[in-house]
This record gives C-alpha cells, structure tokens and sequence, in this order.
C-alpha cells in the first residue's frame, strides 16, 4: 500500500502542534534564510499531513479512473497526465490568477473564474476559464478498510483529523506546476499576503450506526475551492509527487517530520551527485521542526533518536552527526523504494529543484 505526497506541500510546511501541554501560540511564524511560514489558526501535525496524502491519493485515483487504493499510480511522464496537468491551465491564465487574487476573494477561488464566458475569456481566449474545484468524497469506513494503518483510529478519531486539517489557515510559499504542451514548468507563487486553508465545505454524514446508536463510520464530502486547495489540486493532477509507503504512518511524529520535511522530496542532482538537503544543519533543523529548547544537547539528542528510528525503518542508511566550523551538521544515505519495501523499484516522478 501507497500514498502519493505532493512534493509543494512537503517542503512549504512547518509543524503546528501542541506539545507536552504548551499550547500553541498564533500566529506561529518560521523563517530560516530564504524559507518562510506562518500559520494563523489551527493544528498541523503528521496526522493531518497523512489526511492531506490521502486526499491527495485519492484525488490522483479519481481523476485517472481508479477505484481502489492499491490502483498503480500514475507517473508525470505519461500522455494522460500532461493532458490533464494542462487542461484549462493555460500560462496566461496561471499568471492572471497568482497576481490577481485579493483578499476580497476570502481564501476562495472566484466562481466567476471557472466560467466559459467570465473574466478569463478576455485573458485567454482558447482557454478561457480554469479547471472546477474538484469534491471528494471520503467514507472512513472503506479508508479503514483499504488502507491498515488507519485501522488504529476511530471515526471519532478521524473526523477530528479532518476537521483540523480543514480549520488550518496558512502562508507559505507554494509553487505550480503544470505542462505546457512541450515539458513541465513550476511557476512560482505565494500567499504570504492571502491566508488561506487546504479545503473547506466539509459535509459530514454519519453512514453506520452501533447498536447503542454511537456512530461507527461517516463520509466526508470536501471541496478544494481554496486558494491552497486549488494549488494542491493542480500540482497533485500533474503527479507532481513523491510515494509513502504504508509503514511510514507507524513510526513516531518526529521521525514522519523529519522524512518529510528534509529527505522526501530531495534526490542527488544529477551533475553533481549531491542533495541540497543532505548534510543538513542542527540550526535548520531545529528551526523548521519547530524544536523550541534552548538545549543544544537535547536537540542532538532528539535528531539522533529521529535519525535512529529512520535507520530502523529502512528509510535511511549510514546517518552520521559531524561538527563542521563549529556547527553540528546531519548526513545519512536515502535509501531506495526497493530498500525501504523490498518491492520492485518504483519510477520516479519528474524532479526539479524548487525550493532548494
């Protein structure tokens, strides 16, 4: 079993997350050189990052046609996924819309956008309107069912995860990508001045009932008509993504954090053989995982154990700590989909360096 994780998302995020019973202080804000993020409202942790892989999962199946979670999933480099990243998603209309959103808009894309003789028509005449927000539909019943580790959770336990994820108000730096009719471009774009959440227009329905009347399965209708929403659905329509196996959602917080947040989306260039995230500092790791104590040697600490546990789990190899001009710096061997599963290799998706 696999999930596909959009790659923007991953390196745009930080978490926001009540710890040891420290509440969570907004707006959280976290800069390190060039990286930004800010998070007005909400909780954004490893399990609402594992909701977003499965909208993000399931949105890839519904668009492509299939029907269960264990559907091979599509690769960037295949007809039907350009023709689909490229479908209403013109440049000029790409550009119109990252330089023309106000606050006006509420986090919303404008319905009047998706319209054949809207505002966009004068934009760009071939295509004059942009791609309708896509609505899931999610039973945690049959999530329950097809994917085991969320078997450990309650309805109760999801729905509150959803309902978190969908509350989250963000700002980050969020790129788009999309083909152009000859090769794949990302187009860079933020909403450092347009706050927006992932989803909105949760409909909850109870589907199952106990005997007692406590309720055993719900669905989950949700639309990406955000401004993030809309972002995600573009880049994950286009594959733009890398794959978590199931096993990646057993291991602690701080090690999903990490994975995600500095190994997943990085790969060797390909001139020079090195990734722009590995050997990473104690200082970017501190910062972007949000680590707030001022004890240098429990922050090792902590790294090592995270290190350790990734080790364990086949995610990573040879993690090694060194003092480089006097600061601590973290390097580790990323380990292939056949070393982490003992599956056959998985093709990559389509790489780029945003971000870096």
């Amino acid at each position: 079993m696999k999930l596909a994780s959009e790659k923007c998302f991953n390196r745009a995020i930080c978490p926001v997350m009540n710890i040891k019973g420290k509440i969570v202080k907004y707006p959280l804000v976290v800069k390190h050189k060039t990286f930004g993020f800010r998070c007005d409202r909400g909780i954004l942790g490893p399990k609402q990052m594992m909701i977003m892989d499965i909208i993000g999962t399931k949105l890839i199946h519904s668009v492509y046609g299939n029907s269960s979670f264990s559907d091979r999933i599509p690769t960037p480099n295949e007809t039907r996924v350009k023709n689909v990243s490229a479908r209403w998603m013109s440049y000029k209309l790409l550009k119109y819309v990252t330089e023309n959103l106000s606050t006006t808009h509420e986090g919303k894309i404008p319905e009047s956008w998706r319209s054949e003789k809207g505002l966009l028509h004068e934009i760009d005449k071939d295509k004059p309107r942009i791609k309708d927000a896509v609505v899931l539909t999610l039973n945690d019943g049959v999530l329950r069912k097809e994917l085991p580790f969320l078997r450990k959770y309650s309805s109760v336990q999801i729905e509150k995860m959803i309902r978190q994820t969908a509350e989250c108000i963000l700002k980050l730096n969020y790129p788009i990508r999309f083909f152009n009719g000859k090769e794949y471009q990302t187009i860079p774009f933020n909403n450092y001045g347009l706050p927006s959440t992932l989803f909105t227009g949760i409909d909850i329905k109870n589907r199952k009932l106990s005997k007692d009347n406590h309720v055993l399965e719900r669905e989950y209708i949700i639309q990406l008509n955000t401004i993030l929403g809309y972002m995600f659905m573009q880049n994950i329509a286009s594959c733009y993504m890398d794959l978590l196996p199931g096993k990646f959602y057993e291991m602690s917080d701080y090690a999903q954090l990490f994975y995600r947040l500095f190994i997943l989306t990085y790969f060797p260039n390909k001139k020079s053989g090195k990734s722009p995230k590995n050997p990473i500092s104690l200082e970017e790791i501190r910062k972007r995982l949000v680590l707030k104590t001022p004890d240098t040697y429990m922050v090792r600490k902590t790294v090592s154990r995270i290190l350790s546990e990734l080790e364990d789990y086949n995610f990573i190899s040879a993690p090694k700590e060194e003092k480089i001009y006097g600061a601590y710096m973290y390097s580790y061997k990323k380990n292939t989909w056949k070393d982490i599963t003992g599956e056959d290799e998985t093709p990559e998706t389509d790489l780029d360096d945003i971000g870096n």
